[in-house]
């Protein structure tokens, strides 16, 4: 038997699915049962919108993805800076100077004398290390210096004659093990043997922790 309902205007007791009361022929389906063809159009309708909006928020985050990933490009582009000999550079914890360069066909003294290479050259430098910090820093902590040519290759110094060379100079004073204090300054040397005919022709520059100082 099926189950009863009241009629919605005159609350006669009618079957439960009936699409008219039978005491007052009002229609008992809702909006949407009566008009199903614009109900479905409506539907489309608001599905078309939302994916409209959808669409240009996404739109909107891919400009604005692209647009600040071809500024952070181009900041990276221009922080490259280049400095020139006596020029102090900030490096954090540390502020190194390149004093000097010079090209030797040999370095050291009476008794610690080391000559190029056949075909090679000797590339002196002399530069200073201050501690601007508030800590003591270690000897394996202290910034290093690198020969670097025009195609980016980089030169590590040569033992041998970075000692001969310390001794004849006399102003090496670098940290081997002990640490740097605050506010003390000290000077490191370091020779590197390259090509000469390389070294003659285009630009070189000396690298400390990334920073390149320009020296010829």
């Amino acid at each position: 038997m099926s189950k009863l309902i009241s009629c919605k205007t005159c609350q006669h007791q009618i079957a439960k699915g009936v699409k008219k009361c039978p005491s007052c022929g009002k229609d008992q389906r809702n909006f949407f049962m009566k008009h199903k063809i614009l109900s479905l159009f409506g539907v489309i309708f608001f599905i078309g919108i939302i994916g409209i909006a959808t669409d240009g928020e996404e739109g909107g985050t891919i400009l604005v993805e692209t647009k600040e990933a071809g500024t952070q490009e181009n900041n990276n582009e221009s922080e490259e800076v280049v400095y020139n000999i006596a020029d102090p550079i900030n490096l954090g914890e540390t502020e190194v100077t390149l004093v000097s360069f010079e090209e030797r066909e040999e370095v050291g003294a009476e008794f610690t004398r080391k000559a190029a290479s056949d075909g090679g050259t000797l590339v002196a430098i002399q530069y200073t290390i201050k501690n601007i910090s508030e800590e003591p820093i270690g000897s394996f902590s202290m910034p290093t210096a690198k020969l670097v040519d025009k195609n980016g290759t980089e030169y590590s110094s040569d033992i041998d004659a970075s000692f001969n060379y310390s001794v004849e100079t006399g102003v090496d004073d670098s940290k081997v093990l002990s640490d740097l204090n605050p506010d003390i300054s000290v000077t490191s040397v370091a020779v590197f043997e390259v090509s000469k005919e390389k070294f003659s022709e285009g630009e070189w520059f000396i690298e400390i922790d990334g920073q390149k100082i320009f020296i010829k």
